[in-house]
């Protein structure tokens, strides 16, 4: 009965995920709640652990990350408000760790769940446009970072083949919906789920060209599995191509072209644009970071530079900004190494597991890990995003589900 009221609510929040950022949390809050019952379960009665090296790995990169950031932090003396996605990180994979090979996730149990994240992908989609991206349950950038994830999660369940075509098909489009409330967004940091997607469509396409160039059909059932994939597939495509949201994204990357052309003449002037002020803030913290490479300057430091360089560039926009939207360049301007190191623990942390689930034959876990891996290091390239509390709660959530795929046994 618990166990069914859990799922029940974890379904929800993880449905309304993309509306409101308490709802994500509260999922976090469900997972690290159920992971302490199991060990307090288990403490009154001992059982083998049913962990594997993997969640076990996982863990181990989160504690490094966190002691590697908690280490500058504490010596700076910097506030954990704006940058605790660490410890949410490392509770939530601790969290993984006690509940182990848990009977309550099934096959059943993650259809659900990523049927709730179709849900939450065309809640999101309509809400973003509709309200537009400034009305998003968060800062519209991590926002996006967040559906992307989601979105090459749904693709990589799309794909597992133990699972029913029916079911597939409605994530598949679920996944497809996410990229396009990405795109709807206008957050250009995320648009490498676009990349991802191809690529995928691509490596996929090539390893089945047999079936694809030579159809095998044995029977109806299988001529109509065919027309249901190919209809999928191609009713995403033109809901894609002759949308608004289409035509949006090549004026955002217009845009962008022509901030990055004035850039170029000259960094002051284009410092009062959305990528001009990126520019401009990224060239002055490769020379302040040269100053300080090891220990950097702290969240007050920090501040106090981004002060200067708006002065100097008598730019309003990067008056605005609380931090120089390149999550590595914060890292190093913030804490030097041992912030850059930190936060690249997750990404070779996370390339690491996706190769260990591949070599051992779990395919669709090894893809949605990279999935998430390739989304998170591609925006974190024009934003800081660890430091919204949607972003890091989605991303540990996402893992959790990644890894718990791979618990499941083949049908």
């Amino acid at each position: 009965m618990l166990i069914n009221f859990f799922e029940f609510t974890f379904l929800i929040a993880l449905a309304l995920s993309s509306v409101s950022s308490k709802a994500i949390g509260f999922a976090w809050v469900l997972i690290v709640l159920a992971g302490m019952c199991k060990w307090i379960q288990c403490a009154k009665s001992p059982e083998p652990s049913a962990n594997t090296s993997i969640i076990k790995y996982w863990l181990l990169v989160t504690l490094v990350a966190l002691v590697a950031k908690t280490i500058p932090m504490v010596y700076w003396s910097d506030p954990w408000e704006e940058r605790h996605g660490e410890l949410r990180m490392f509770l939530g994979a601790l969290a993984l760790y006690c509940l182990g090979d848990s009977k309550f996730v099934k096959h059943n149990t993650i259809a659900g769940i990523a049927t709730a994240l179709s849900i939450s992908c065309a809640i999101g989609l309509i809400w973003v446009s509709l309200y537009g991206r400034d009305n998003v349950s968060t800062h519209h950038i991590p926002w996006a970072g967040s559906m992307a994830m989601i979105s090459a999660l749904l693709l990589a369940l799309s794909l597992k083949t133990d699972f029913n075509l029916s079911y597939r098909s409605i994530w598949f489009l679920g996944g497809l919906i996410g990229l396009m409330a990405v795109l709807s967004s206008q957050s250009r940091g995320a648009y490498g789920i676009v990349v991802w997607w191809i690529v995928v469509g691509i490596h996929h396409c090539w390893t089945h060209k047999k079936d694809i160039l030579i159809p095998v059909y044995r029977d109806r059932t299988t001529r109509k599995r065919k027309a249901l994939v190919a209809a999928t597939i191609l009713i995403g495509f033109i809901l894609l191509c002759q949308s608004q949201i289409f035509k949006r994204t090549l004026e955002s990357l217009e845009q962008a072209s022509n901030e990055i052309m004035i850039s170029q003449k000259s960094a002051e002037k284009g410092a009062n644009s959305s990528v001009g002020a990126r520019i401009y803030l990224w060239g002055q913290s490769c020379t302040a970071i040269q100053e300080s490479p090891w220990i950097g300057y702290g969240h007050d430091g920090r501040k106090e530079k981004l002060a200067q360089w708006a002065e100097m560039a008598h730019s309003t926009t990067i008056k605005s900004l609380g931090h120089v939207h390149n999550e590595y360049l914060n890292q190093l301007l913030d804490h030097g190494f041992l912030g850059l190191f930190s936060q690249l623990s997750y990404i070779f942390g996370l390339m690491w597991l996706s190769w260990k689930l591949h070599k051992a034959h779990h395919a669709a876990s090894a893809l949605a890990v990279a999935g998430i891996c390739f989304v998170h290091a591609s925006s974190s390239l024009s934003n800081v995003n660890f430091a919204h509390n949607q972003y890091t709660a989605t991303m540990s959530v996402l893992i959790s589900i990644s890894l718990w795929i791979s618990t499941l046994r083949p049908r």
